[in-house]
């Protein structure tokens, strides 16, 4: 059955060419599908095979994020947009925080953005009204305890897509970033039993606590973010750059 979004999307990205990453997770999959209704042409890059990825790429290097960009162009023949989604998580507390994970979330998440967007930017340059598009969080713009390179990375991403809105803008480039709230997602869950044993909580206390803050009590759905992904792809948004939007049922707003 066709959901709301996909019918509201159809035909909205029809002749661009998109590249997304971290494609083999739930919101990078989601991201694929929504572009591919929409009317892209999709690769879907990750460091691991399943969910929509069919380019193995290492995008926390330079050399990773430079064939991937190589491949797209070389499949479709120009790149139109650019979606870094890639992420991972690590949680502990900061005495406790090993700096081989600190150095992982950081290059995946704040160096890889910007070695991809380096890669792409002589193609996404080459004509007017190419985009860039970033997963940041909620959490790029408050902070959690125990996240510390993911927080970090997070507020990395939302000053580099100011910085490359302004370098994009005389190129008619726009950069922007979408800030995701809890969503439903494989990482969600897997942090549950790490925010049980560091809080002494339940698991039904750990979701109200990480519901607390929502006016709207439930978990975002990665249809729905994809969504705005797709929107901002396209070329009713292009008055918009340089801004990261929540998608955070209202956490920001409370």
């Amino acid at each position: 059955m066709t959901s709301v979004f996909e019918t509201s999307l159809s035909g909205l990205l029809t002749g661009r060419v998109a590249l997304v990453t971290g494609a083999a997770g739930a919101l990078g999959a989601s991201i694929c599908h929504a572009f591919t209704r929409a009317g892209a042409e999709v690769v879907g890059a990750d460091l691991v095979e399943g969910g929509a990825c069919d380019l193995v790429a290492d995008v926390a290097t330079a050399e990773g994020n430079r064939l991937m960009v190589a491949e797209a162009v070389r499949r479709h023949g120009r790149l139109d947009v650019l979606v870094l989604n890639a992420g991972v998580q690590f949680v502990a507390p900061i005495p406790e925080f090993p700096e081989e994970q600190w150095d992982r979330l950081m290059d995946v998440m704040a160096k890889g953005p910007f070695l991809a967007m380096k890669a792409a930017w002589t193609e996404l340059t080459r004509r007017s009204g190419s985009r860039v598009l970033i997963t940041s969080s909620v959490s790029g713009m408050v902070a959690e305890p125990f996240k510390a390179a993911y927080v970090s990375a997070k507020h990395a991403v939302n000053g580099l897509t100011k910085v490359a809105a302004l370098e994009g803008a005389p190129h008619g480039l726009t950069v922007n970033a979408v800030a995701p709230g809890w969503m439903s997602t494989p990482m969600v869950e897997r942090q549950l039993p790490e925010q049980m044993a560091l809080r002494g909580l339940t698991r039904e206390q750990v979701l109200e606590l990480m519901l607390g803050r929502q006016p709207v009590k439930r978990l975002i759905g990665t249809d729905e973010v994809a969504a705005l992904f797709a929107l901002l792809a396209s070329d009713l948004t292009s008055a918009v750059t340089g801004v990261c939007l929540p998608a955070d049922l209202g956490t920001l707003a409370s």
